[in-house]
């Protein structure tokens, strides 16, 4: 898994060792970053549930004017903040939280993003409440989008209304949602 554009272009992106990481395949990152190219720089990004964090390094290494990294697992923020380290950027930060408590909390600051990422567990109905929060805490700026990777039989019909594009790959399926 490597950065695919910007100024970290080939670097390496390490994850642990165990299977505890599912990263978005690099062609699949590829098409997802064609589709929002423009949308990345100087914008402010939440990669939440972040296992390795390839999709919010790949958003730092094309300008992102800030990215903040969600995962609950230790042991993957501890390889994130390593690497991101090794690469001496200073516009993130690297929350090891509850992804709940971190659209709380940023609501209670009023944070909004641009581009927010999900790619929970496929096994999970996570990225369905994270939607839910997101809208119901106004946390996605006016022209803002949540990228959303999830099973291909996984159910989005409570969110049709709000998909405003989808993209298949095989057994994965990107769905672009806005306001």
């Amino acid at each position: 898994m490597r950065v695919i554009s910007g100024k970290f272009r080939g670097i390496k992106i390490p994850s642990p060792k165990e299977e505890i990481v599912k990263p978005t395949l690099d062609r699949i990152k590829e098409n997802i970053f064609n589709i929002i190219q423009f949308d990345i720089e100087n914008s402010e990004v939440l990669d939440l549930f972040c296992g390795s964090g390839a999709l919010g390094v790949e958003c730092l290494s094309r300008f992102a004017k800030d990215v903040t990294f969600v995962d609950n697992n230790k042991q993957n923020i501890e390889f994130l903040k390593e690497f991101l380290k090794k690469l001496k950027v200073e516009n993130f930060s690297v929350i090891c939280a509850d992804y709940f408590e971190v659209l709380k909390k940023s609501a209670e600051n009023e944070k909004k993003y641009d581009i927010i990422f999900l790619d929970p567990p496929y096994d999970s109905n996570l990225a369905e409440i994270a939607i839910q929060k997101i809208f119901k805490f106004g946390l996605l700026k006016d022209n803002g989008k949540i990228i959303w990777e999830h099973a291909l039989e996984h159910d989005t019909s409570k969110f049709v209304h709000k998909i405003k594009q989808s993209k298949t790959y095989g057994k994965i399926k990107i769905d672009f949602i806005s306001l």
